[in-house]
């Protein structure tokens, strides 16, 4: 029981720093689209049209996998035994409902440093 919940705190704090992890590069990418944005107030060029559609698509794709793949997850709730793996599995959803931001937020981080961007 002791080590359950230990593992349990651990993968909360695993899941908490994953959060903070995706700050940084959430205040790059979102500055670095503002200002391209800027730039283009007035006159809106084909790239700029182009990445806020992506930006827009991105976002409601990532949260549409999250949440499908969070509640496949806690489809296994009825399965828990104990309050510690029902917990568990709350977990369990929050790291599959991060994963897909994640991992767009973390490409996007990357294409958008590139030099002539």
């Amino acid at each position: 029981m002791t080590t359950d919940l230990f593992e349990l705190w651990r993968r909360q704090m695993a899941l908490a720093n994953g959060f903070a992890a995706m700050g940084p590069f959430a205040g790059f990418v979102m500055a670095t689209r503002i200002a391209q944005m800027t730039r283009e107030a007035g006159a809106p060029t084909p790239a700029g049209v182009a990445e806020a559609q992506r930006m827009v698509s991105e976002k409601m794709s990532a949260a549409f996998e999250g949440g499908v793949a969070a509640g496949r997850v806690l489809s296994r709730m009825s399965c828990a035994t104990t309050p510690i793996a029902a917990a568990g599995l709350m977990v369990a959803a929050g790291e599959a409902a991060i994963r897909p931001a994640n991992r767009r937020l973390r490409a996007n981080a990357r294409r958008l440093s590139r030099t002539g961007r």
